[in-house]
């Protein structure tokens, strides 16, 4: 046991503290001025009472320790390690002051820094030995309260007190005072702006009638407006305030209130109304509205006027009239598809057996050139169902390489076609010549797209102008400032001498279903698909236009530069006709085009097996030896199209190799989801090398077809060459 003297405020020597050290515990005694009274009253030894307090600090909810003034460890109990969360290895005396800064700080007790800083800092303010007081909030969430007194002559003692839940209730306290507070200020608000708005309530709901997209009147039962919002301005051209004590008759003008005298009375009566109609508007414009009358009762049932709620449904009507014209459309187009269906298969027959007339060397002089004649005549026609079906977006499209300036020479007779008498057309081809690499079909939708608009903007016919050339728009174009990439471009302009566009108006010219003509004259959609090709291509679109004077569309398209036209494939000759001796099945409903196919098929060495339709197809390969090739018609009877067969092989012979034909593209594109196989598809009509060589390209392919030449297309993701 050790003892230390105790001295009282005035430095005098008052008793003695007598510290002991048992198994790493420290306890403190009472002053022996205490123990001499006790062993006078009581009969206690020193070491008796020093239990007594030992059990009595090691009760306490503080922690508690003494340090001396070398800043070591002389008493403690146990509430101040686990409060704190110390570790026990500490708990000896004279353990340095220092070690328990350092374990501190270092598992982030006093938050962010430099440990060492900390700790040094701590140690410095320890040896100043002044009276402080605390709080402290512990990683934890904890928060302690921390008291220190010096101890003259001995060092200083500090008591630890957890006061976690005082400063709960604290903060509880604070937030039921502000919470109060809050509620207090808030319903003064509340009854402030009560006040205010008994005071402005008409005000208020002018201003929401005012917000709503709607004409919002009172009619009494005089037929006098008693409220009206502001659209009734725009409307009629009267200002609300000057319209209350107005008749009905008055405000909407005579025409257009016979029009409506008659709905109004029907709501002055009881019953409720609606009716759309066209109304010439106070600032020129025609609109398109909808008006419902509303009528307003009392308990007894008594009408004492109408609500009138107006719309404007141009826009409504616009779209509706544009679904319809789409539909249309739709229906156009379907019936297209059908007849070239027809029209395909009976070009196959003339065009492919005319070919074959025309390989005949015992064909007489005479009689060739009206075999050519028709025979050119016949791929006339096949090319102007291709073009018709791209036109309804029937075909599918792919992209090549070629000059736009032979696109556009091509079409200067379906230009003066489809503009009339009225527009005189001019081409212009300068430049320089790039080749381009897009959908050439495209690009010719997309030019007469920007002709018809020019041809609308002169209805009293005019010239119109469309040039070709190549450029490369310096840094700062419009075009490069509009988001196209720098480089060469191949631009196609269409100008004409018409009325030009506001600024608006081009502005959003290229929005789908946009127009500025009237209801029912224009779909919205020929300058946005314009701009749609644009930027798949990789190009551009722009508008020039004043008003009153001319409009030029421009269309840039990218030059295409490692691109080698000699590389592409050409649909003219390509020489000698590939031959073979493989094993083909032929499934066609079409008698003559199948004997063709099968004449010309056995002509160059194939072995032609025929069927005329898909279950009797199946029922041969079901019987007889395996095929090397299936050639397969999409559109059959019998309950079994093309594809339906070719997925039916796949089940039993998924080696087989197959081959599509058909003169309707877009039920292969309809169908070209099913299944999970890629197959090639070859267009109708075809003749004899185009059939030649795409049937020699599906047997020479391996499992996954490999592009082919011809007619053959390549169609994503089910069907493709």
């Amino acid at each position: 046991m050790n003892a230390l003297a105790v001295a009282d405020r005035t430095g005098l020597a008052e008793g003695w503290m007598w510290i002991r050290s048992s198994l790493g515990r420290g306890f403190v005694a009472m002053n022996d001025q205490s123990i001499r009274a006790g062993r006078q009253g009581e009969h206690l030894t020193s070491d008796d009472w020093v239990a007594v307090f030992k059990t009595a600090v090691e009760h306490m909810d503080e922690g508690f320790t003494i340090f001396d003034r070398d800043l070591r460890m002389l008493a403690w109990n146990d509430r101040f390690f686990s409060l704190l969360d110390l570790p026990r290895d500490l708990a000896y005396v004279g353990a340095p002051f220092e070690d328990f800064m350092r374990f501190n700080a270092e598992r982030g007790e006093f938050g962010p820094g430099d440990p060492e800083q900390m700790i040094q800092e701590r140690v410095e303010r320890a040896k100043q030995f002044l009276p402080h007081c605390m709080e402290r909030a512990r990683p934890d969430g904890t928060a302690l309260e921390i008291r220190g007194n010096p101890i003259p002559g001995i060092g200083f003692v500090t008591v630890y007190k957890d006061i976690t839940e005082q400063k709960r209730a604290e903060a509880a306290l604070k937030e039921s005072v502000d919470t109060l507070e809050a509620r207090v200020r808030e319903r003064t608000v509340e009854l402030r702006d009560a006040l205010e708005t008994l005071g402005q309530s008409e005000q208020w709901i002018r201003l929401v009638a005012d917000a709503v997209p709607a004409l919002i009147g009172y009619v009494d039962a005089k037929r006098v407006y008693r409220f009206c919002n502001k659209h009734y301005q725009e409307w009629y051209g009267h200002a609300p305030e000057t319209m209350i004590g107005r008749s009905v008759r008055e405000v909407f003008g005579g025409e257009a209130y016979e029009g409506q005298e008659a709905d109004l009375g029907t709501a002055l009566s009881g019953a409720a109304v609606s009716s759309e109609f066209s109304l010439r508007t106070h600032s020129g414009p025609t609109i398109e509205c909808a008006i419902t009358y509303l009528p307003d009762t009392n308990e007894q049932g008594e009408v004492l006027g109408c609500f009138v709620l107006g719309q404007d449904i141009t826009e409504r009507k616009r779209a509706e009239a544009i679904l319809r014209r789409v539909q249309k459309m739709d229906a156009v187009g379907q019936l297209t598809g059908g007849i070239a269906h027809d029209f395909n298969n009976l070009l196959t027959i003339i065009a492919g057996n005319l070919a074959l007339v025309e390989e005949r060397e015992d064909l007489g002089e005479g009689a060739r050139p009206m075999v050519n004649a028709a025979l050119d005549s016949a791929r006339k026609g096949a090319a102007l169902v291709k073009r018709l079906l791209a036109y309804s977006r029937k075909t599918p499209l792919k992209s090549s390489l070629y000059d736009p300036k032979q696109v556009v020479s091509s079409m200067s007779e379906l230009l003066r076609r489809s503009l009339g008498a009225s527009i005189e057309i001019e081409i212009r081809l300068g430049g320089e010549t790039w080749p381009v690499r897009s959908d050439p079909s495209e690009l010719e939708s997309a030019i007469l797209n920007m002709a018809v608009n020019s041809r609308d903007a002169m209805p009293d016919g005019g010239k119109l102008t469309v040039s070709v050339e190549g450029v490369r728009p310096d840094e700062g174009h419009a075009v490069l400032r509009d988001g196209a990439s720098p480089g060469d471009y191949i631009v196609v302009s269409v100008t004409d001498e018409g009325c030009g566009m506001p600024p608006d108006i081009v502005e959003r010219a290229f929005e789908p279903f946009f127009t500025s003509k009237r209801v029912g004259s224009g779909t919205g959609l020929g300058l946005s698909m314009v701009y749609g090709f644009a930027r798949r291509s990789g190009g551009h679109a722009t508008i020039d236009s004043t008003v009153d004077q001319s409009t030029t569309i421009r269309l840039y398209l990218p030059r295409c530069l490692d691109c080698n036209p000699a590389s592409e494939p050409s649909a003219g000759k390509h020489g000698t006709v590939p031959t073979g001796s493989e094993r083909i099945l032929l499934v066609e409903d079409e008698d003559a085009v199948r004997d063709f196919a099968a004449t010309v098929l056995r002509g160059l060495g194939y072995d032609v097996v025929e069927a005329e339709n898909g279950r009797l197809a199946l029922a041969v390969m079901q019987s007889r030896e395996r095929f090397d090739l299936v050639l397969t018609d999409i559109e059959m009877p019998g309950g079994m199209s093309g594809l339906d067969l070719v997925e039916a092989i796949e089940r039993t012979w998924p080696s087989q190799k197959t081959l599509l034909m058909s003169g309707y593209p877009d039920k292969a594109l309809d169908l070209g989801s099913r299944g999970s196989r890629e197959i090639t598809l070859m267009l109708k009509p075809f003749e004899k090398e185009e059939l030649a060589r795409t049937v020699r390209g599906a047997l020479d392919r391996d499992t996954a077809p490999s592009p082919v030449h011809g007619g053959a297309e390549a169609l994503s993701p089910r069907l493709s060459g």
